[in-house]
């Protein structure tokens, strides 16, 4: 189901800075996912995490077919030849809503102390139906967001500009081509013949 992979991504990052947040502050903070508009923020103080952009990563094809190896319910090895994935890269806004501005800048910090703690999604912060057990997804902090792409960004949903930071999840999206499965000899009997002299 791989299909839900960008959702399921940002619902599990959201339920990684509830659950992180709480840890820190003592209660619970709404994270409120989608555009960052204020009659969403019906309860203060909260977190908002907005996608803003999924991008292609520049080299986003391998130029050869890799070989996947699975194991089946059965126990039987399947192996066959899939195309390579597109790496994606999502990139959010997270954001702190509070009456006071000293509470915002609190609130972000500690989101930011949470996504510290768990630079890579995986295990059981990963929740969903799209993700293999093995699934590993960064979550970096972008460097730098300019003041004219915040202001820009603010202006296009009518708010003042607030206290917000930005981080991109790193995944990729595996390609549903692939070819027939492998079939490798297990068992090879051979025929000698008694009278052969090897001559």
């Amino acid at each position: 189901m791989q299909h839900r992979i960008i959702r399921q991504t940002t619902e599990s990052l959201a339920d990684t800075l509830e659950d992180g947040v709480r840890d820190i502050v003592g209660r619970t903070i709404q994270v409120v996912t989608g555009p960052p508009l204020r009659e969403k923020f019906t309860r203060t103080p909260a977190l908002g995490l907005y996608m803003y952009r999924v991008g292609v990563r520049p080299r986003r094809r391998e130029e050869q077919p890799s070989l996947v190896c699975q194991i089946t319910r059965e126990g039987s090895i399947r192996e066959f030849y899939r195309d390579p994935p597109m790496l994606v890269n999502l990139d959010y806004l997270v954001s702190a809503w509070a009456d006071e501005e000293p509470e915002q800048q609190e609130l972000l910090g500690a989101a930011m102390r949470v996504l510290l703690e768990y630079p890579v999604l995986e295990g059981d912060k990963l929740d969903g139906d799209a993700f293999d057990p093995e699934e590993r997804i960064p979550v970096r902090p972008v460097e730098e967001l300019s003041a004219e792409f915040l202001m820009s960004l603010w202006r296009g949903f009518g708010e003042h500009l607030r206290p917000a930071v930005g981080y991109t999840c790193r995944l990729r999206i595996e390609s549903p081509r692939r070819g027939p499965d492998l079939r490798r000899v297990d068992v090879r009997s051979l025929d000698i013949d008694p009278n052969w002299t090897g001559r």
